[in-house]
C-alpha cells in the first residue's frame, strides 16, 4: 500500500470507471500504482491529475519484474482494454471486494487469450472440472467475464476454459495471494479424483456421455469440511465397513491424504463411512474404462 502524497499522481491509463493506473511523482521513474475507486476513472484520460483521497485502495507494484508487467498493459488497445476492464467490473461486483492489481493481471492474461482465439488457437483447460468445483462462486464471476467479452469483441469467442483460467485469477484477487494458491488447491483435487478412478475402474463420464462433475464437487466439500475438522459421525459405519469393504478401504485413502496423515484417526472414520457410501453409488453412474 502506499501513502498519499502532497503532489497529485498522474494517470497513465483508465482501466474503467473504478480502476486507473497512475504515476506517483518524480518524474519518469516515478513509481506506478494501481488505483481503485469508484467512479475513479470515470471520464478521465491519460496525464490527469487524481488525488489519492479519491481511491478506496491502492496497490503498488515494487518489484522491477512487476513495473514491468504494468507498463506492458499499456501495449493493449485501448478499445479492448475498456472491455476488459468492463468485463472485470461485472466480476467485482459479484464478488465484492478484490485486490487491485487484478486489473492489470486480467487485462494482460484476457488479452493474451483474446490475441490466440483470433489467431485460431485453441484454449483448453484440463483442470477446468476442478476449478469449477473448487471455487463456484468465482467460476460463475468468470463466466460472466467470458460472456461479457464474447459479446462485446468481435470477432472471438472464447470458451468456458478459458472462465476457469479467469476464476483462478479471481480467487487470487479475492485472498490477496498469488494465483499458485488456487491452482494447487485444483491440482490436489485432481489428484484425489484419479486416484478414486483408478481403484474403482471408473472415468468421470456418466453413462448418457456428459462429464459427470459429482465426484469432484463432493470431494471438494469433504476437503472443506476436514480443513474445518468438521467432521460427522456415521451410526452404520460398521455396516458400511461389513458391505462395502472396497470402498471403505478406498475412502479412508482419500481422507488420509487430504489430511496428510499415514493413517486416518478414528474420530474420521465416520466421514470415511459417507464416502464409502457415495462412491458406492457414483460408480454405478459412470462407465468403467
Amino acid at each position: 500500500m502506499a501513502d498519499a502524497t502532497d503532489a497529485a499522481p498522474r494517470i497513465i491509463r483508465v482501466f474503467s470507471n473504478n480502476a486507473v493506473l497512475v504515476r506517483l511523482p518524480g518524474g519518469d521513474e516515478g513509481e506506478e500504482l494501481v488505483m481503485v475507486g469508484r467512479g475513479i476513472g470515470f471520464q478521465r484520460k491519460q496525464g490527469d491529475e487524481i488525488s489519492a483521497a479519491n481511491a478506496d485502495h491502492q496497490y503498488m507494484e515494487l518489484s522491477p519484474d512487476k513495473v514491468q508487467f504494468l507498463r506492458s498493459v499499456n501495449a493493449i488497445d485501448p478499445e479492448i482494454m475498456e472491455t476488459i476492464s468492463a468485463a472485470v467490473d461485472l466480476a467485482v461486483d459479484l464478488l465484492g471486494e478484490l485486490h487491485p492489481s487484478v486489473y492489470a493481471v486480467l487485462a494482460e492474461h484476457i488479452s493474451f487469450a483474446v490475441q490466440r482465439v483470433g489467431l485460431g488457437e485453441t484454449i483448453r483447460n484440463s483442470l477446468l472440472d476442478e476449478i469449477r468445483a473448487s471455487f463456484p462462486l468465482e467460476f460463475r464471476a468468470a463466466e460472466l467475464v467470458v460472456g461479457y467479452l464474447n459479446s462485446h469483441v468481435d470477432g472471438i469467442d472464447l470458451p468456458v476454459d478459458e472462465a476457469a483460467y479467469i476464476a483462478l485469477h479471481l480467487n487470487a484477487a479475492r485472498l490477496g495471494v498469488t494465483v499458485k494458491q488456487p491452482l494447487a488447491t485444483a491440482h490436489a483435487l485432481a489428484g484425489l479424483i484419479r486416484l478414486v478412478c483408478l481403484r474403482l475402474n471408473a472415468t468421470t463420464t456418466a453413462l448418457d456421455g456428459t462429464p459427470d462433475r459429482t465426484l469432484a464437487i463432493e470431494l471438494t466439500r469433504l476437503s472443506r469440511r476436514a480443513a474445518a475438522a468438521q467432521f460427522r459421525t456415521n451410526l452404520l459405519r460398521r455396516s458400511v465397513e461389513r458391505d462395502l469393504p472396497r470402498e471403505i478401504d478406498l475412502a479412508r485413502q482419500v481422507l488420509c491424504r487430504i489430511l496428510d496423515v499415514p493413517s486416518l484417526p478414528s474420530h474420521v472414520e465416520g466421514e470415511a463411512a459417507f464416502l464409502a457410501v457415495f462412491l458406492h453409488g457414483w460408480q454405478q453412474t459412470v462407465r468403467p474404462n
